[in-house]
């Protein structure tokens, strides 16, 4: 059986298979037990519960290794049975009702992003209700960029898309009764920009790489505009902060007046860009590439990579646990680089 005292004792190879350092997942451990130990009450002390406590099944694994477990599950995203009978002595049905109890916890102990559950009912509107109709100055050249970049903490939008199964086709009713399966709808996950059926996920970053906000996982086929006006990213946003993305996003600072919204500029149809235009289009980059980086880091972990196997409802608490050991790293690296 895998023990993490054992495993500590490597950093390396630790690293390499949780995806944080010893120190980190001490860190993680002394934030997580007082918020486990509370959660666990909660559960055993629920009306529903028709046991005392202290009956039914006990964990077979104590905390640390309980973490040790649920860290592994989303850095290699091997099978259950993988991880039950090969390194901690466990039924994959153990496995998978352990790691669901510590999930929310986790998910609550890390400095995870703000997570939108679900999408708004209607995208918003121009403008959105309330908010004011003034005019805002607007980044149109190098030297506005370099004037107000600094005045404000920026946040970097960008979407990324993870391959999912396919929607099987329904089967024929027999008779008269509906046919067992999947709701008949083949094209809901395609994605025409990868040819693959995926769901798609926004993240908002700060410049120095901090994960701020997540979206709800969604069907591919949304275009980032759409998910963009559905996430609720707006509301988490004080008026003045600049939205920093690509070309998916232009347009969006007529919805949004209260914020800077800014993307490249575009090479006008028959047209060139002029040198100051390509040179701002070049520094936008410069800031942009935050996100791309920390959409990298998110996908270090295997569960938001490879083909997703899990119940589409889970897609959202996973990436949040991931985002948050990647938030957790680099405010690390950050306080390193500080002191």
């Amino acid at each position: 059986m895998l023990r993490a005292a054992q495993l500590q004792k490597r950093p390396a190879a630790f690293q390499r298979l949780t995806g944080v350092t010893p120190n980190e997942f001490d860190t993680i451990l002394e934030s997580l037990s007082p918020l486990w130990h509370d959660a666990n009450t909660k559960r055993l002390n629920n009306h529903k519960r028709s046991r005392a406590i202290g009956a039914g099944a006990k964990f077979h694994l104590e905390l640390h290794e309980l973490l040790l477990m649920t860290l592994i599950y989303p850095r290699q995203y091997c099978t259950q049975e993988l991880i039950g009978w090969l390194l901690f002595d466990l039924d994959k049905s153990n496995v998978s009702r352990n790691i669901a109890l510590i999930l929310p916890t986790l998910e609550f102990a890390l400095p995870s992003p703000i997570r939108a559950k679900t999408l708004q009912a209607e995208p918003d509107q121009t403008p959105p209700t309330g908010w004011s109709t003034a005019k805002r100055r607007k980044i149109g050249t190098l030297k506005d960029f370099l004037e107000v970049f600094p005045e404000f903490e920026d946040v970097i939008v960008d979407s990324t898309e993870q391959e999912r199964a396919q929607p099987l086709k329904a089967k024929k009713p027999v008779d008269g009764k509906k046919p067992s399966g999947r709701k008949p709808n083949a094209k809901k996950y395609f994605s025409g920009k990868t040819k693959m059926h995926a769901l798609k996920t926004q993240f908002s970053v700060t410049p120095d790489g901090r994960i701020v906000h997540q979206s709800a996982s969604v069907p591919a086929p949304m275009s980032d505009s759409m998910l963009l006006r559905r996430s609720r990213l707006a509301g988490n946003l004080p008026p003045g902060i600049r939205v920093f993305g690509d070309s998916a996003y232009e347009g969006m600072g007529k919805i949004y007046t209260e914020l800077e919204v800014v993307t490249p500029q575009k090479k006008p149809k028959g047209g060139a860009l002029t040198d100051e235009e390509r040179l701002l289009n070049r520094q936008i980059s410069k800031v942009r590439i935050a996100v791309e980086n920390s959409i990298r880091r998110v996908k270090t972990f295997k569960v938001s990579r490879d083909y997703f196997r899990n119940p589409v409802s889970s897609h959202g608490q996973l990436l949040g646990v991931v985002a948050g050991l990647v938030n957790l790293r680099v405010m690390n690296r950050l306080e390193a680089s500080s002191a």
